[in-house]
């Protein structure tokens, strides 16, 4: 049978795999075809990149034989043919290594095999006179080099500068080191594409940063998300190694070095995770009970259940206070775990959190003090920022402590947040990021108000998933300090105004 024979065929190919590679490889060499391929790349360099190049196309091979469709590898030349272009290596190499891979199989396989892999690398060349090249049309179109990314200021700049590039370059180089995902469907690719173009800006977001840790954490959320939607983990430490390669040859060596430092260590965190509980809302906590009670209400769409075991808690006698640190926010940091972990869909989360909001509206009557403190505070979630609850809490609190608070809400633009802070005539002003992309808005905002002679005593204070990751992250934006939670940002604003006036 035909399928039998290709089973066979890739099986010899797998097991022949060095033969095969050093007897191609001596054919290029022979033809001095891989130095002419790489232009003003050194022999040696080129030589050894072809090694690794035929390595990938037997595996290839291989694998669209046990699929049995010549079309799988016509689509995995298609993406190598993309990546090759991309860094400046004509397609014709790709065709001499397939040219000279096919001899190789003549000489080594049985004729019967041989002529089933031979014929399946005919079709993988043909494609490569074919137009368009690759599907998606984003990966066949890799923009060329930014005219000015070697005279980029920063590395953050410079990746931000190249992204457009970057990001299609790292899926091919993937897929072509991974054959089984060169082979993906097209929906996979398109996703895969995307999924690229947020790991390049999380990465610039880190980079201009100075944080490490903000990209690490970022790839073991990353990582968390492919184990449970079923997906291999290997994936995205694969994935980054090849954006550590992409970054490496389309930076210069100056800028590369940070970012490629901030990969090694998310490849790091990555190789060392291991699963555990992170739950936010633990029956031993303060009202653990109650926000056990609550979350399981939220999760099981029973709004009138949720209200329900507020006011109960409310009636036994717990402050308005610790309602709030002890069962509303910690529930809705794990309503947030659980989406990011695809526990609960979107539509949930919108769910809990709108019941969520409903209820702090309810309550929001028992947490205006009589006892006013004279002070005033703008809180904000930054442009870009839609999970405003964060900065609802932070007003409310501020609020309890008998503060004249102005809520703006989610993704407010920094020109209008300074507006409210000089009519406002404000003492805090407090910034809610959730993403570490978001950091760039955040630090607008800040240079925004250092820059405006009428927010001259305004007190700076930030908030929100990233400043929790890295402690002093808050520092490097120029805000006056940052607090893991809203009860501690009233305490950090008030020691701060102290601080001023003493």
């Amino acid at each position: 049978m035909v399928t039998t024979e290709r089973d066979r065929a890739a099986d010899e190919l797998v097991a022949r795999r060095e033969s095969l590679r050093d007897a191609a490889l001596a054919r290029l060499e022979a033809a001095s075809v891989a130095p002419r391929a790489f232009g003003a790349r050194g022999e040696r360099e080129a030589l050894s990149r072809c090694h690794v190049d035929l390595a990938a196309h037997i595996d290839a091979l291989a694998a669209a034989l046990r699929a049995a469709g010549a079309q799988q590898l016509c689509e995995y030349c298609a993406f190598t043919a993309v990546f090759l272009e991309a860094i400046g290596v004509p397609r014709r190499a790709l065709s001499a290594a397939l040219d000279a891979l096919s001899e190789s199989i003549g000489e080594q396989l049985d004729p019967a095999l041989a002529s089933v892999a031979q014929d399946a690398l005919a079709a993988g060349r043909e494609r490569l006179c074919a137009s368009p090249l690759v599907t998606p049309a984003a990966l066949a179109a890799i923009p060329e080099p930014p005219c000015a990314a070697g005279e980029a200021g920063s590395a953050a700049e410079a990746i931000e500068r190249s992204a457009a590039r970057i990001a299609p370059m790292s899926v091919a180089l993937s897929f072509v080191r991974r054959p089984a995902d060169a082979l993906a469907a097209d929906a996979k690719r398109a996703l895969c594409l995307d999924d690229a173009r947020r790991h390049v800006a999380q990465l610039a977001a880190a980079v201009d940063q100075e944080s490490p840790e903000l990209f690490s954490a970022y790839a073991e959320w990353a990582q968390t998300l492919l184990v449970q939607h079923g997906l291999d983990p290997a994936e995205l430490a694969a994935y980054l190694r090849a954006l550590d390669d992409v970054v490496a040859l389309t930076l210069p060596e100056r800028l590369a070095e940070a970012p490629r430092r901030y990969l090694a260590a998310a490849l790091e965190r990555l190789t060392s995770m291991r699963a555990e509980d992170r739950s936010f809302v633990r029956s031993e906590a303060p009202l653990g009970a109650v926000a056990c009670s609550y979350l399981d209400a939220l999760l099981e769409r029973d709004r009138r259940r949720a209200v329900r075991a507020i006011r109960e808690a409310l009636d036994a006698g717990a402050p308005i206070k610790d309602i709030y640190a002890h069962v509303l926010q910690p529930c809705q940091y794990e309503l947030g775990r659980r989406w990011q972990l695809r526990q609960i869909s979107i539509a949930g989360e919108h769910y809990c959190t709108a019941v969520t909001q409903m209820i702090l509206g309810q309550l929001y009557p028992l947490v205006v003090s009589g006892d006013r403190a004279g002070r005033r505070l703008v809180a904000t979630a930054v442009d870009g920022n839609l999970h405003e609850i964060g900065a609802r809490f932070v007003a409310d609190f501020f609020e309890m402590a008998g503060w004249d608070t102005f809520y703006l809400g989610a993704s407010t633009p920094a020109e209008h947040v300074i507006q409210e802070v000089v009519q406002r005539k404000a003492d805090v002003l407090a910034i809610s990021a959730a993403l570490s992309d978001q950091l760039s808005s955040v630090r607008q905002v800040i240079t925004a108000a250092r820059g405006d002679d009428r927010c001259g005593g305004v007190v700076v204070l930030v908030g929100g998933h990233p400043f929790r990751v890295v402690d002093d992250l808050w520092r490097q934006l120029g805000a006056d300090g940052s607090a893991p939670n809203a009860e501690r940002a009233v305490r950090t604003a008030e020691q701060l105004l102290a601080a001023r006036s003493a």
